[in-house]
């Protein structure tokens, strides 16, 4: 008996992911209940199970069968385990339909849940359209012509001192500019990077590839040991950069990064779509946010909701 009701329960959780994820898992319960505007079911094949006056044919096996994986399929592969998933759906059918004679359907806190959903299934599906970004043969060929140093295997070696605050940074750098001998003490005293400060902000030899965009530039277009870079920003926060030796190597060939450039630029083309997009929808709608009445809405006194969110992407 506790492994039927386990079953069930794992089942009833991956239709209600299903739900929120309609690429994979079980049947949506208006599917299941051959709601309209529903997809209608296959009542082709055989029967295979029969409850309520319905029947559940191998049509509709095979239907549910194909929003699974092949992984998940291929867990069902002897006979009992596709007799608990028929029991297991069935019984979500019959639950639904339950909830539909006690008017769970029309519940305002469900329709709420269902207008949640729509909403963002809609923007993904909006969003999904600016992730088009084809990159032609010709396109890869001349990124690598521009930027053959990119794809070199030479390394740098490099101290730094990273800080939060721009204004730090800079009053460290005049300090440095006046006595570079001051770079290991510095580094001691106010780089936040934990991992190297202890040893003067040295992060020994490096390839291209290692270190953030910015970073690497820098780094690598220094011209001699003991020279200093201006203040760099990363998403880490401002960084002094000292070069501290250099290994030499050479251009890897096309045909060895080639993928490795279709990727970045497409990624990077996804990321340009993207931003002009939304930039677009903010001025065409006007958008504005007055940051005081903003920071001034009282949060502390909300009540905790059953099922917290987390924050949106990019948060």
């Amino acid at each position: 008996m506790n492994r039927i009701v386990v079953g069930f329960l794992l089942a009833v959780a991956l239709i209600a992911g299903a739900c929120g994820k309609p690429e994979g898992g079980a049947t949506s319960p208006q599917a299941a209940s051959g709601e309209k505007g529903a997809a209608p079911a296959n009542k082709s094949g055989r029967v295979i199970a029969k409850f309520a006056g319905e029947n559940f044919t191998e049509g509709e096996f095979r239907d549910e069968m194909s929003k699974l994986s092949r992984r998940a399929r291929g867990a069902l592969s002897d006979a009992e385990r596709r007799r608990q998933f028929v029991d297991n759906y069935v019984m979500s059918r019959l639950i639904y339909k339950k909830g539909i004679e006690k008017s769970f359907d029309t519940d305002p806190e469900v329709l709420k849940q269902l207008e949640d959903l729509k909403r963002r299934l809609v923007i993904q599906r909006v969003m999904q359209e600016q992730q088009t970004a084809p990159v032609d043969d010709a396109e890869v060929q001349a990124y690598y012509d521009a930027h053959s140093a990119e794809f070199a295997t030479d390394r740098a070696k490099a101290s730094h001192i990273l800080v939060i605050d721009e204004a730090v940074a800079k009053d460290l750098l005049a300090k440095l500019r006046k006595d570079p001998g001051q770079f290991e003490n510095l580094a001691k005293e106010h780089s936040i990077d934990k991992a190297n400060a202890e040893k003067g902000g040295d992060l020994g030899f490096f390839g291209r590839g290692r270190m953030v965009k910015e970073f690497e530039e820098a780094a690598f277009g220094l011209g001699s040991d003991g020279e200093l870079s201006e203040v760099v920003h990363t998403r880490f926060g401002y960084h002094i950069i000292k070069r501290t030796g250099r290994e030499e190597g050479k251009v890897k060939p096309f045909d060895e990064v080639k993928n490795q450039i279709r990727i970045r630029l497409i990624n990077d083309k996804r990321r340009q779509r993207t931003e002009e997009f939304l930039t677009a929808l903010k001025t065409e709608a006007g958008y504005e946010v007055d940051m005081d009445v903003l920071a001034a809405v009282p949060l502390d006194d909300l009540p905790e909701p059953e099922q917290a969110e987390d924050l949106p992407a990019g948060h």
